[in-house]
């Protein structure tokens, strides 16, 4: 996007503490916002499709006709407050036998049904169906969502 004449910005949570430098922890992307970011466009600008179709964008967000503007103050306090470590990723609850869309790693938009957590806090185990039966995987938390419903 930088090359369209356009400044983005994808607000990120802080690793956390015990994550390993070189970890796949450490390496995985903490999205304040998934799929949206933050862009500043010059006067005048009219190639939205750039934006729309720039990796990892669902879509852009409209306002009376148009994409919708954020006030550049309302960036820059979320940006200090991420700094200052004020903002932290909350970890989803959920039950067992719920549907869950995982949206990372080998099984990345399967549909799933969560079953428990395991010991470690960071991984769970759901239900995937293969081969025409639940078979059980154990992914890391953060790679579920809810599904939509």
């Amino acid at each position: 996007m930088e090359t369209r004449g356009l400044q983005a910005y994808v607000p990120q949570f802080p690793l956390p503490k015990r994550a390993k430098p070189g970890s796949v922890r450490s390496s995985r992307t903490r999205l304040v916002f998934p799929g949206y970011l933050f862009f500043k466009a010059p006067a005048g600008f009219r190639d939205w499709d750039a934006v729309q179709w720039a990796a990892g964008v669902r879509r852009i967000l409209q306002q009376d006709g148009g994409p919708a503007v954020v006030n550049d103050a309302v960036v820059d306090h979320l940006k200090d407050r991420l700094a200052a470590g004020e903002l932290a990723l909350t970890k989803p609850e959920f039950r067992a036998g719920q549907p869950v869309l995982i949206e990372r790693g080998a099984l990345a938009a399967v549909d799933a049904i969560f079953d428990k957590y395991l010991d470690s806090q960071s991984r769970v185990r759901v239900l995937v169906e293969m081969m025409g039966r639940p078979v059980r995987v154990q992914v890391d938390l953060g790679d579920l969502r809810q599904a939509a419903g």
